[in-house]
């Protein structure tokens, strides 16, 4: 009985740990303004892209992201979340809607960055419909609990938002909510 109850307090301060820390990124990309958030994407892709050059493995991306600033906490929470998401684009946007947006656009980067945005609000969306708030510990508990069924999606449903792990939901969730403020 002892250890059960130890179980369920650890498992409890590691929501709330998590919780925190979501609470902590979001308040990073809220406090960093619209301007400075444009500036923090496009920097951190311009950064993945001429460092890494097609290596998308985490540490390039996160060596990347950091470079940019310059152990400044916040912006290095911040670029933390548009480094989750710039690994995460092509689990987000399959590669014929990416074909269709090389085409179709002048500006490849820019297009992406409106269809991903479009695609984390349809995120948020069910995260309000589940009655969660915009909030470290809604974002967290919904993240967790989402995947619970699996979200199949047909290539032809591009509102669909596919099954995700943990850390993916919470940083297109983070950039979207601290976004939209």
């Amino acid at each position: 009985m002892r250890r059960a109850l130890l179980v369920c307090a650890l498992v409890a301060t590691a929501h709330a740990d998590r919780a925190d820390w979501v609470a902590r990124e979001l308040a990073a990309v809220r406090d960093l303004g619209p301007v400075r958030r444009a500036e923090l994407e496009r920097d951190v892709y311009e950064a993945t892209r001429t460092r890494c050059h097609g290596d998308t493995t985490i540490r390039c991306v996160v060596d990347a992201a950091d470079s940019i600033c310059h152990g400044d906490a916040a912006c290095e929470a911040a670029a933390d979340v548009v480094a989750a998401n710039t690994r995460a684009a092509n689990d987000w946007i399959d590669e014929a809607t990416r074909a269709q947006l090389v085409r179709g656009s002048a500006d490849y980067r820019a297009a992406l960055a409106t269809e991903l945005h479009r695609r984390f609000g349809a995120l948020a969306s069910e995260l309000a419909l589940a009655g969660g708030g915009a909030d470290g510990a809604s974002i967290d508990e919904f993240c967790r609990t989402r995947d619970r069924t699996v979200h199949a999606c047909t290539g032809d449903d591009v509102t669909c938002v596919p099954s995700l792990p943990w850390s993916r939901c919470v940083a297109a969730l983070v950039w979207y909510i601290g976004s939209e403020r």
